[in-house]
């Protein structure tokens, strides 16, 4: 690893998938919006465009930044960074502070305004390092479940909240036939009853047409695939569940369910297969997408019984 004091710190334009999968290969942890198919679908689905750096210290990777930006008519542009960068495991504090600034540098000026929601955990060092960097904060921490899907499947279920753990168990004795789907047609009609969830219940996250986009984009060449689990009563769809992987990780993307599907704890036994479905494709740590408990308390409550590590990052800095 280069020095911390006398490290030059450089962002390399990076253009390929592969280099960018061979990247995030070598970080602590991967995040859905810092891997290339969410870049990619944000930029099929608005007028926004990802700029991918690669930063290294002293001609070594340390760590990567995926950022959007939009230009407003030439007069100014708005550049979003959400969750990143991402760095190697053990990076000396020193040199993650100098990659943070060298990524305010490129991103500094009278015509750039930037809103970042970096990678780091809540407390006063991180909001202590982003003002040395000039931001302010403007909204507070955003708080998520991560789940460690290392250990063997019978130690993740002894780990469940035990009224989770019995809904599981009714749904394993219900009629539900559950599957991983591939089909079209499957996707689309589960992503037609997320927006229709979406709009009934406000919820503020992706479309449909962003995960139809982050479907078409993602490599499983390169570790990126929209994974969709469907629970049928004989012949009929009841709920179903998009998991989108990135690299060793995946987040939980978008559920549906119906009153059948309700009813017989569906999302449950969905979530549970489509966990070790993913651990037996080689992903070790599972993000539950955001647990906000004010303004959707019940799908918090879901998400809180798995038991995972509840994390707050230090919010949004303009």
């Amino acid at each position: 690893m280069p020095d911390s004091k006398a490290a030059s710190i450089t962002l390399l334009p990076c253009t390929e998938p592969a280099a960018w999968a061979a990247g995030q290969a070598a970080l602590r942890l991967e995040t859905l919006e810092q891997c290339w198919a969410y870049g990619a679908a944000v930029a099929q689905v608005s007028r926004t465009r990802p700029e991918r750096w690669l930063i290294c210290a002293d001609g070594q990777d340390i760590g990567l930044v995926q950022a959007f930006r939009r230009d407003f008519a030439g007069l100014f542009s708005l550049v979003r960074i959400l969750r990143g960068p991402l760095f190697r495991s053990g990076l000396d504090p020193a040199l993650r502070q100098a990659a943070l600034a060298a990524v305010r540098a490129q991103y500094r000026g009278q015509r750039r305004l930037l809103w970042w929601l970096p990678e780091l955990p809540g407390g006063s060092e991180a909001e202590a390092l982003m003002q040395r960097l000039g931001l302010a904060q403007m909204m507070t921490g955003w708080s998520s479940v991560r789940l460690d899907l290392t250990p063997p499947p019978n130690a993740l279920r002894s780990q469940l909240d035990g009224k989770w753990r019995n809904a599981l168990k009714a749904a394993e004795r219900s009629p539900l036939l559950i599957a991983e789907s591939s089909d079209p047609a499957q996707f689309d009609t589960v992503m037609r009853a997320h927006d229709v969830q979406r709009i009934e219940k406000r919820f503020l996250g992706p479309d449909g047409a962003f995960y139809r986009a982050f479907a078409a984009a993602a490599d499983p060449a390169h570790g990126e695939q929209a994974h969709l689990f469907t629970a049928s009563i004989g012949n009929r769809p009841v709920a179903g569940m998009l998991l989108l992987r990135h690299g060793r990780g995946a987040t939980y993307a978008a559920g549906w369910s119906g009153e059948a599907g309700r009813l017989l704890r569906a999302h449950h036994r969905l979530l549970w297969h489509g966990l070790l479905a993913l651990k037996a494709r080689g992903v070790q740590h599972f993000d539950l997408g955001g647990a906000n408990t004010e303004e959707g308390a019940g799908v918090a409550r879901f998400k809180l019984g798995l038991n995972g590590e509840v994390f707050t990052l230090a919010g949004s800095y303009f």
